[in-house]
């Protein structure tokens, strides 16, 4: 931690800048080999895109393409255009598939022709079928450089073609087996290969059982899959079972961040596009919806108060309560709604076992509800007086953590169930019915028992 706050001291990123505007190639050498790639991206990102140009072109840019790789895609974009033509060329033509096609759709159309035009025929025609996939599917992560052999090879001329790919592919922990037709048949590790006798055939040694995905798949199914078999990387086939590439670790690990992220986002009413640096209109713009949602939600429970205008002007005690069984049962179907919508995420809820999870997360609100009743129930028979209040409230304590229950489990099941994001507004949704639930058990039970509750 303390080697990245010094990469990017002011100190550090006014000695970057000179040696740029000095052309100090041989100071800028020395910083590569003693920092990591991603350090100096990140000293590099408080440099204007122009200055971060000027460093691909003192360096070369296939000595700092390791470096340009660790910077987001909207500085990538930016610093492109002050690259000259044979350094662009270059550059963009030895970039990895993957992080090349998601660079080329950032990008406005003007700019994406030009980065294209530059590119060789079958590198083009690469990143045109990679950026024509569905940007949530399988295919539209996958890179085309991977390792692969033909089953009849042996050992010894396996390792010489693996040692020949190495140096193109992104990876070659893992080793494809096709054959003539490109159709996936096995898969070798290169731990396989060096331990295997120098004389067998790569059909003696690989696994047959190879766990694939289809180009169309959800990536967010692809990154439960990896985690669940700790997958390094993933291939990708067609429908009849040919190579088309593979989804690597680093890519999935980012698919799953991002998606955590969203999650969070999502579950606190905020939109994913608003960021810390937002501008401040913008930021106004995206949290207004929902905040105007959530009100919408205030007005249902204000109403539902109003119901019961005449029982509470009778006993005032009931005002003060009243907030207490909302607050419980909102932080209660938070509670539910974070696990559900964890489950969701990573694949652990089956379409056939809703109901088992709704009804264990009511019985959840139940058991809860009977507990922190008895609590609150005991507190407020003593300090009003009246076990009558004390039982209302215990009662009313009980069916909302219940209605928490079934709706922090029940609305994003749904939310699935017609294919949108079970986090999507699903907050709303439940603070809505343990409101409203809420109040109309503690103040409907007030009423029918109003004659006990007032003063004698």
């Amino acid at each position: 931690m303390a080697g990245n706050k010094a990469m990017t001291s002011p100190e550090k990123i006014q000695h970057l800048r000179d040696s740029i505007a000095a052309g100090n190639r041989d100071g800028l050498m020395r910083e590569m080999t003693q920092h990591h790639p991603a350090d100096l991206a990140e000293t590099l990102l408080a440099l204007e895109p122009a200055e971060i140009a000027s460093f691909i072109e003192l360096l070369g840019p296939r000595e700092s393409l390791e470096i340009f790789e660790f910077i987001p895609f909207d500085v990538q974009s930016l610093t492109l255009k002050y690259l000259g033509r044979p350094s662009l060329a270059k550059l963009m033509n030895i970039m990895s598939p993957d992080d090349r096609a998601d660079l080329i759709e950032e990008v406005d159309d003007d700019f994406q022709e030009r980065l294209l035009s530059l590119l060789l025929k079958h590198e083009r025609q690469n990143v045109l079928k990679l950026i024509n996939y569905p940007e949530d599917t399988a295919g539209a992560h996958m890179t085309t450089d991977y390792a692969i052999l033909r089953p009849d090879s042996d050992v010894q001329t396996a390792l010489e073609q693996v040692r020949l790919q190495a140096a193109t592919k992104e990876t070659i922990y893992y080793i494809y087996v096709v054959d003539t037709a490109r159709h996936l048949v096995g898969l070798v590790s290169l731990r396989d290969l060096i331990v295997a006798r120098r004389q067998s055939r790569v059909a003696e040694i690989m696994s047959k059982k190879v766990i694939s995905v289809r180009a169309d798949e959800d990536i967010e199914d692809v990154a439960t899959l990896s985690s669940r078999y700790d997958f390094l990387a993933v291939p990708v086939v067609d429908a009849e079972d040919r190579m088309l590439g593979i989804i690597t670790f680093d890519d999935l690990y980012d698919i799953m961040a991002d998606e955590a992220t969203e999650d969070m986002y999502h579950l606190a009413n905020l939109d994913t596009d608003e960021k810390v640096d937002s501008p401040l209109l913008r930021s106004v713009k995206l949290r207004v919806p929902w905040l105007l949602g959530a009100l919408g939600s205030g007005l249902v429970a204000a109403y539902t108060v109003s119901l019961f205008a005449k029982t509470i002007h009778e006993v005032v005690a009931l005002a003060s309560l009243m907030t207490i069984v909302a607050l419980l049962g909102g932080n209660a179907g938070n509670q539910s709604l974070t696990v559900v919508v964890r489950a969701l995420a990573l694949g652990e809820i089956k379409v056939a076992h809703d109901w088992r999870v709704l009804m264990k997360e009511a019985a959840v609100g139940l058991c809860n509800g009977v507990i922190v009743g008895l609590v609150i129930g005991a507190i407020a028979g003593f300090w009003s007086g009246n076990p009558w209040l004390g039982l209302i409230m215990w009662l009313a304590i009980v069916g909302n953590l219940v209605i928490a229950g079934l709706f922090g489990a029940m609305v994003p099941i749904v939310l699935r169930k017609l294919n949108l994001d079970p986090a999507l507004g699903s907050s709303i949704f439940v603070t809505t019915a343990t409101d409203v639930g809420g109040f109309f058990i503690f103040l409907g039970l007030a009423t029918l028992v109003l004659p006990h509750l007032m003063p004698k």
